[in-house]
């Protein structure tokens, strides 16, 4: 009898046991369901992995898989990893193989949970793969100067050759677009690579041209200053970026700009001030104006107060042009007394010898250029053809911010200063809807950026109301160097730039569109997520950027000695009452230096 009793005990006690497993697998549903590749050959040292997770939008759900991968056998991997999973009605254990070749949907089944998953597979360019220590991306978001180690694979368009595989520094940048919802990156590598030809350096930058929905805005200027001819032009090659499993979009690689060899090849200033110094240059105590309001103070700098110079600091500087609100986050910089704020990209700290050295050999570019010296006597401080190149690049744009920020200028030891490099044109191209200035910077049979005023740099932020001219708004409206740019573009930029635009339109455009359409799938940039829809609406973009090149450009080809013909006018009377608020900017600016409370706020 005991033992009759032992049997229907334990027999009760495995049927309970089957249906609450039977329970557990029928309400088990996955949070990740993810495919990824091996490498050709040897798994490189500190490789990130090769692998995708799924996306969710909503309802649906969508696995973006690079070349890197590929759809003919890959290996499935899913949480919870003992959950028994399906896959269009095969079973298919944690760690197994399928194929994905030749299907746009497959169906993942998971006790009672049904997923359709598209494939989205149609990239073919290359693939760079990230795993930060942390396994997350919070930190690098919580602030754009925080940085994180990690492991990264570079991976070829052909999905099989590794440009690189090691460790990595990741950290965010930009400035508008870091507040944007797909974030651009900067990386440095553990050791100078000569990435897909572009130079070798160590440092990196993932575009996301995530306001762009054509992705081809920069792209479009930096090849026509490349074939131009203009030196140290950023170089680029679009990647589908994936961290940490997770799909990012579609990027443009490229160089930086600083002091690195394959970026601006001159004296690297601040590598000989770190051998001067005992200590790192972060670490000695900042000096000079660079409170809140530091920008707006004309004639004022911010340097550091280290202790030693190299023997030679008359050149190795690059230095940009900035927004007055921005000019406080930044190491060191100076404003020249017509309130354009510079901040230093290299050095970026700077000893109190070397940022006198540097601000008044631009202070005496600016006083040449507004007092209206010849372009002989310009051209011996900076050089005149540099200009020109740059303004024409940026006109043929319409870029709004060309003369305001992300304006570079470099000097190298014993020679002049330079206009350049390029760089940042997303809102280029009619891809902004600012009348700023009175400009429409949507119409491409307007002169734009040689009309471009200052702007936030009084205490009353975006509004203009000192309506001070750039740099380049008055050089065209000397005719000696509109005729210099008329040289410049007849000698050979015109055609760069015609056929920069040919080679878009018939080759890089219809390359990238399977990248594009995983991105816009990703960030839902058309409201859509039909793939023919997609491709035809990224078309439409492509088309209309390329329309707009071409319409500029033949404005330009017609007569660069138009330009300043048809400048917006401001009404008398409000320039009248603008006076106002300039005399209450100037009182403010003069009791912040008087009671010395320019690094009390």
């Amino acid at each position: 009898m005991k033992k009759l009793l032992a049997v229907i005990l334990t027999a009760a006690t495995l049927l309970s046991c089957m249906s609450l497993i039977g329970y557990a697998d029928e309400t088990t549903a996955l949070s990740d369901f993810a495919v990824s590749s091996a490498f050709d050959g040897e798994t490189p040292e500190d490789a990130a992995e090769l692998k995708t997770s799924w996306f969710n939008s909503g309802d649906n759900y969508y696995l973006f898989v690079p070349t890197s991968i590929g759809t003919d056998e890959v290996t499935v991997n899913f949480e919870p990893k003992d959950a028994a999973v399906t896959v269009d009605g095969a079973s298919v254990a944690n760690g197994g193989v399928i194929s994905l070749a030749g299907k746009d949907e497959i169906t993942v089944k998971c006790g009672n949970s049904e997923y359709n998953v598209d494939i989205i597979a149609e990239s073919k360019v290359a693939s760079v793969f990230i795993e930060t220590d942390s396994g997350s991306l919070d930190y690098i978001h919580e602030k754009k100067g925080n940085e994180e180690d990690g492991n990264i694979s570079i991976i070829g368009a052909d999905g099989a050759d590794v440009e690189y595989a090691g460790r990595l520094e990741i950290k965010g940048r930009g400035n508008s677009t870091w507040q944007m919802e797909k974030k651009p990156y900067n990386i440095k590598l553990d050791s100078k690579e000569n990435l897909f030809g572009m130079g070798k350096t160590k440092k990196w930058s993932l575009i996301a041209n995530h306001g762009d929905p054509s992705l081809i805005r920069n792209v479009l200027a930096y090849q026509a200053a490349e074939n131009a001819g203009m030196p140290y032009t950023p170089q680029f090659t679009p990647v589908d970026v994936y961290i940490n499993n997770d799909y990012m979009g579609a990027y443009i690689l490229t160089t930086r700009i600083g002091v690195d060899g394959s970026n601006v090849d001159i004296y690297d200033l601040e590598g000989e001030t770190e051998d001067a110094n005992k200590n790192d240059l972060d670490s000695y105590p900042q000096a000079g104006a660079y409170g809140s309001y530091a920008g707006l103070l004309e004639g004022t700098k911010k340097w550091y107060d280290i202790p030693e110079n190299p023997d030679e600091i008359t050149g190795g500087y690059i230095i940009e042009m900035e927004l007055a609100n921005r000019y406080a986050d930044e190491a060191s910089g100076f404003v020249t007394t017509r309130s354009q704020p510079f901040t230093m990209k290299s050095p970026e700290y700077l000893t109190k010898d070397q940022i006198d050295y540097i601000s008044g050999y631009y202070q005496a570019v600016e006083d040449a250029i507004y007092e209206g010296k010849s372009m002989e006597e310009l051209n011996k401080l900076c050089n005149v053809e540099s200009l020109a190149q740059m303004y024409i690049l940026n006109e043929w744009c319409s870029n709004q911010d060309f003369g305001l920020t992300s304006t570079y200028f470099y000097k190298p030891v014993g020679d002049t200063l330079y206009c350049g490099p390029a760089w940042d044109f997303d809102i280029a191209f009619g891809n902004n809807d600012s009348g700023r200035f009175g400009n429409d910077y949507n119409d491409p049979s307007k002169w734009t950026v040689c009309y471009n005023r200052m702007y936030r740099n009084t205490v009353f932020g975006t509004a203009d109301i000192e309506e001070k001219p750039t740099v380049f708004n008055v050089l065209t409206k000397n005719a000696t160097f509109v005729a210099e740019a008329e040289k410049v573009w007849n000698n050979g930029f015109g055609a760069a730039i015609n056929e920069t635009i040919s080679w878009v339109k018939n080759e890089y455009a219809s390359a990238v569109t399977g990248s594009a359409v995983a991105n816009a799938i990703r960030w839902n940039i058309f409201d859509t997520n039909d793939v023919d829809a997609i491709k035809a609406e990224f078309k439409k973009a492509t088309d209309g950027v390329v329309s707009f090149a071409t319409t500029k450009a033949g404005v330009m080809a017609n007569g660069i000695g138009d330009v300043q013909n048809d400048a917006p006018q401001t009404n008398a009377l409000l320039k009248a009452l603008k006076s106002i608020p300039v005399a209450i900017n100037n009182i403010f600016e003069k009791l912040i230096v008087a009671f010395d409370l320019v690094n009390k706020f």
